[in-house]
């Protein structure tokens, strides 16, 4: 652990700065740092993107650890290994600079096609809680801040910025909220980030109730609260709300207008102290201002934390399904059985390891399926692949092994990018055709306002209609050959770069292989308060064949085949939800057509939150990797070949279709609204409450063996005890997630949004064969209690409870009576 600094006294030091620079402390300098007041030693303090890792101060700057995304991370029920994940990303913090982790994100599995569900825990609020505690304990015993987020209600990307989430008091308090106040009471958090939508009517950033009444007078948080990147929209109201610190910078709400805000009267001075002293505060317990300013960015691979990554990324895979094949289960694999595998799908040659949007980081490496198996298995196995469909929704970028050097030449009037006697203010070499920049490139310039010209000379490898794609932020075009092939100028916003950018428009063009043609894309970015801008150019060769009829023809052939389905940062990210739950492209009837033809399949999915599987009982077992991070390849591997055990339960419910969820009656919102109106019903307690058959159930994963549970009991007749037999009748050492859920005995539905069973423990234990384990749990403090309406406070919620043990929310195995 980081040694905390000596703490000085910080009613001194904002005492003596003025007015002006007080307020100066409470906005932003520019995107990742805070405002320096060198006149009384006060240096700027740097912030880092998570929580998939500490990514500094550049999307394509300097490389980053990637551990396996947060549902994964909550797939693995493990609280202790989660906090050394998080202890890790603590050191990479400071390895790129930074004093505050802009995670982790404990938004809620609201329904299974937001957008950012990868980078949440789970649908259920005792679990998320408990993850959230030990991420931040970890991340901040190395002496840094965890910024806990969303405060409150973002559980969706639909029109985010703007959307009023109605959520009413018990539901707030008993699910929305959990999260949020386990991290300020168990963990101390530093930091919490305010969400860009609307709560109940009034902007997350100015929610008096929400950042004054309940973070700080009830649940005495003593941190800083920052506005998420532009959502604060006024001047008066976030600062007496309670909304320290706005960001980015350079400010758009605060500096001269509130200082004319003080001199009005509409904010007191006290208010401004308030808020300049919360961000001094933290300052000093992360050693911020003992640091002098931010440091230089660094990247350490070190062995020790490849092989946590790697540790974390098999905790979280969740074996779905495991049929028997002739006299064994389909997996392990046996290598002695393997003379020819089939590597199959999408995903298989380059993974999905992190989603889309600001929880983006560089990898110094990536651990990909097909690369992994391939070492591990050649020359005594052989290794074939077929990608067997494409599944991008926006184009690839360019293939750079197809292509000269990728010239990016930056004007400072947009104009200037369609001239032939403007020099470039900025000329660079770039290394991929997906550009984005937080900030002006131009010096000077601290809003976008600039163009940017990208060129370079393409030859075909592959003769026909090659299609081409050109997403901005901004007008666009696309010039092959001098001739414009794409003009997006007319096209709205909407649909990338966190859905600032224009959709992708496309045309198809012949070219012949071997032939060079010249590629001139061209953006002009007029000015904006929002510092972000972005240029995309995107290619696809034909498809000379049918690649679902190969990929099968392939599998005929193979001993087995591991087929890798599942999404990209096309289909999860900041910025939009999914559509619905159906694998994208062909790859329903890619698995359908393996399945038909292997000897035994093994479905992989690659993706971050549920995806329905019409073709689940013809395959012989499904396993999902979630966006397992760096060493996403290697970790698969190691379960495949059964060298570690499938780690991972599930975090949230499989369902069979959209119209199975609790809120498919209410997403996405409408009339700028979005009314949770399933309640308290969310995920798993709907399911078990309306008795609607899950395709996977809460908490289900399967091992390399098999356990039982022989008995539960309270410990001392404590209600808040269980001790739980546990048995392992298999013949190999296997984890076991014990559950624990509490039911209301003589539960009238009075309520109708009363659960009929909630989460209130779990403990994840590794068993021996053989071994009969005596597992005691504590339970939630909360288990018999509700929130009340009338009261605004707790209250017991019945006289009788039943507590349920078992596997997953649908696997009860015990039950115990409790009268708490």
């Amino acid at each position: 652990m980081t040694n905390t600094p000596n703490p000085r006294n910080i009613d001194a030091l904002v005492d003596s700065l003025s007015l002006d620079e007080q307020i100066a402390l409470l906005a932003g300098a520019d995107m990742w740092h805070t405002v320096a007041i060198e006149r009384v030693g006060i240096p700027a303090m740097r912030v880092t993107d998570g929580p998939a890792g500490a990514r500094g101060t550049s999307f394509t700057g300097v490389e980053s650890v990637n551990i396996p995304c947060a549902t994964a991370l909550a797939s693995s029920w493990d609280p202790a290994l989660v906090e050394r994940i998080g202890q890790l990303l603590g050191r990479e913090v400071r390895r790129k600079g930074a004093r505050v982790h802009l995670a982790p994100t404990v938004n809620m599995h609201r329904t299974p096609v937001g957008g950012r569900n990868f980078e949440c825990f789970s649908e259920d609020p005792h679990l998320t809680s408990r993850m959230a505690v030990a991420y931040v304990r970890g991340v901040q015993s190395e002496g840094v801040a965890s910024c806990i987020k969303h405060f409150l209600g973002n559980d969706t990307e639909f029109e985010r910025m703007t959307i009023d989430s109605q959520i009413d008091e018990r539901t707030m308090r008993e699910v929305y909220l959990a999260p949020f106040e386990a991290a300020v009471a168990e963990a101390d958090v530093m930091s919490v980030m305010s969400s860009y939508n609307r709560l109940n009517g009034t902007f997350a950033a100015d929610h008096h109730e929400l950042l004054t009444s309940i973070l700080r007078d009830e649940w005495g948080f003593d941190g800083v609260v920052m506005s998420d990147w532009h959502g604060l929209h006024t001047t008066v109201e976030g600062v007496n709300a309670g909304l320290d610190l706005e960001m980015p910078g350079p400010t758009a709400h605060r500096g001269h207008l509130l200082r004319a805000a003080v001199d009005a009267g509409d904010v007191s001075p006290i208010a401004v102290r308030t808020a300049a002293r919360n961000i001094l505060s933290v300052l000093d317990r992360t050693g911020a201002i003992d640091d002098g300013g931010p440091g230089p960015e660094v990247i350490v691979d070190e062995p020790a934390e490849r092989a946590l990554v790697r540790e974390a990324a098999c905790a979280g895979m969740v074996l779905l399904r495991n049929e028997t094949v002739g006299d064994a289960p389909a997996l392990p694999l046996a290598e002695r059985d393997l003379a020819r595998v089939a590597v199959i799908g999408p995903n298989a040659r380059h993974a999905r390891v992190l989603g889309g949007g600001s929880a983006h980081v560089n990898p110094p490496y990536v651990s990909h399926p097909l690369d992994a198996l391939r070492e591990r298995l050649e020359p005594d196995h052989e290794v074939l692949h077929h990608h067997g469909c494409l599944i991008d929704k926006t184009l690839p970028a360019l293939d750079a092994s197809l292509c000269t050097t990728l010239r990016v030449e930056l004007f400072a009037d947009p104009e200037h990018v369609d001239s032939t006697d403007s020099s470039a203010d900025l000329d660079e070499v770039a290394n991929s055709s997906k550009l984005m920049w937080q900030a002006s490139p131009i010096a000077g310039q601290h809003r976008p306002n600039f163009g940017a010209r990208m060129t370079t000379s393409l030859t075909p490898n592959v003769s026909g209609a090659w299609d081409f794609g050109l997403l901005t932020i901004g007008d666009g075009r696309l010039l092959i050959d001098g001739v414009t092939v794409i003009d997006n100028s007319k096209l709205a916003p909407g649909g990338s770069f966190f859905g600032l950018g224009k959709t992708q428009m496309t045309a198809s063009i012949e070219l012949d292989a071997g032939r060079t043609y010249r590629l001139d894309a061209r953006m002009k970015r007029e000015l904006s308060e929002i510092a972000l801008a972005g240029l995309h150019v995107g290619a696809r060769p034909p498809e000379l064949g049918d690649p679902v009829d190969e990929a099968a023809n392939l599998a005929a052939t193979c001993d087995v085949s591991i087929v890798v389905v599942g999404t990209n940062s096309d289909w999860e990210s900041e910025g939009w939800d999914r559509g619905d739950i159906t694998l994208p492209g062909r790859q329903d009837e890619l698995v359908e057509h393996v399945a038909s033809v292997s000897k035994k399949t093994i479905v992989v999915i690659n993706a971050g939150s549920p995806v329905a599987m019409p073709w689940l009982d013809r395959v012989d077992a499904v396993i999902v990797t979630w966006f397992a991070g760096q060493e996403m390849g290697n970790a698969l591997v190691d379960v495949l070949l059964g060298e570690t055990e499938p780690g991972g339960r599930l975090p949230v419910t499989f369902p069979r279709r959209m119209e199975d969820t609790p809120t498919f009656e209410f997403h996405p919102g409408r009339n700028g609204a979005a009314k949770y109106l399933e309640r308290r019903l969310i995920g798993h307690r709907w399911y078990d409450t309306v008795g609607r058959e899950p395709l996977f159930a809460f908490g289900h994963g399967l091992g390399y063996s098999s356990v039982v549970i022989d008995g539960a009991t309270l410990v001392d007749s404590d209600p808040h005890q269980v001790e739980v037999a546990v048995r392992n009748t298999g013949a190999s050492p296997t984890a076991a997630v014990v559950q624990v859920y509490a039911a209301r005995v003589g539960r009238d539905n009075a309520d109708t949004d009363e659960p009929a069973q909630r989460l209130v423990g779990a403990s994840k234990q590794v068993i021996a064969p053989g071994e009969t384990r005596s597992v005691r749990l504590g339970l939630d403090p909360r288990s018999y209690l509700t929130w009340s309406t009338s009261d605004h406070a707790w209250v017991p919620a019945g006289k009788h409870f039943e507590l349920r043990i078992g596997l997953s929310s649908r696997d009860i195995a015990a039950t115990v009576d409790v009268t708490p």
